[in-house]
């Protein structure tokens, strides 16, 4: 499963820059056959949405890095088939990955808590999408 989480710190704190704050994602998964509002398993992580430098700064950096990995990318595929020496690289240059693995929760009763920052929280009150979702503060 690849998740993209999109926010500022601001989504947070009314401060620019701010340290940043760890949050949890769990994913219920449910059966269609057992017609239940039960899951039949849960798991969870925690990440840590932006970085100490600040969200704006974050975003610029992670531009770039995926920029130069654009780059590097293509003049890897071209190092992989010839070395440096002129003989052929013994094994592929291979991409770096961020990975996370989520723990299993065994409570699977507790209703699951849907975090929306304020400023979508009036949008989704305004065209009626929110009469299931509960407010975190």
């Amino acid at each position: 499963i690849f998740i993209t989480v999109n926010c500022l710190s601001t989504d947070f704190s009314s401060q620019k820059g701010v340290k940043g704050l760890p949050l949890m994602i769990q994913i219920d998964t449910y059966s269609y056959n057992n017609r239940s509002n039960k899951p039949i398993h849960r798991a969870y992580c925690q990440i840590k949405v932006f970085c100490d430098k600040g969200a704006e700064r974050k975003i610029r950096d992670e531009e770039r890095k995926q920029n130069r990995k654009k780059g590097k990318g293509q003049a890897s595929q071209n190092q992989c088939n010839n070395s440096s020496d002129g003989k052929l690289a013994a094994m592929p240059l291979q991409k770096k990955s961020d990975i996370t693995y989520f723990k299993t929760m065994p409570d699977l009763h507790s209703q699951p808590v849907l975090f929306i920052p304020d400023v979508h929280f009036a949008n989704l009150q305004r065209t009626g999408q929110s009469p299931w979702v509960k407010r975190v503060f």
